[in-house]
């Protein structure tokens, strides 16, 4: 099972997830995924925050079909195939850092960081406080930027 060098599963997964799991819960977050937030913590040198308990935010990392999220897409009959289903998906925060140099640092490395292929675009999550990364197939060589 892989692990993480800065994360807990707790960190990852949703809470439904983890009260089955518990930190073997990890095991369903990619590879590549894990190895792209060591390698982004190390590089930045400062804390990343995906899941944040303590004010509401639990579905950063794996969802699953019984998590409001994808409930809701489903409940409202519409399609939902996000990376973050398939533990391939993460969205996170630098808090003592700005988010768009962050996002900039990314998508200005994409040999550094070529477990990833997807980044959403910061015109939408930016705003939002978070940057989505993903390693769902492209098409395309390097980090695709996505919206």
């Amino acid at each position: 099972m892989q692990k993480s060098k800065y994360f807990k599963g707790k960190e990852l997964v949703s809470p439904e997830v983890y009260k089955i799991y518990g930190e073997e819960a990890i095991k369903f977050i990619a590879k590549d995924i894990l190895i792209f937030l060591d390698l982004l913590r190390e590089d930045l040198g400062v804390p990343i925050l995906v899941n944040r308990p303590s004010v509401g935010i639990t579905q950063r990392g794996l969802r699953t079909t019984i998590d409001s999220i994808v409930k809701d897409k489903v409940k409202n009959n519409k399609l939902y195939l996000s990376a973050h289903v398939l533990g391939r998906g993460v969205d996170f925060e630098v808090p003592s850092m700005d988010m768009k140099k962050v996002y900039e640092r990314i998508i200005n490395n994409p040999r550094r960081y070529s477990m990833i292929t997807r980044i959403e675009d910061p015109n939408v999550t930016l705003a939002k406080g978070y940057i989505h990364v993903d390693n769902m197939e492209t098409g395309k060589n390097g980090i695709y930027g996505s919206n």
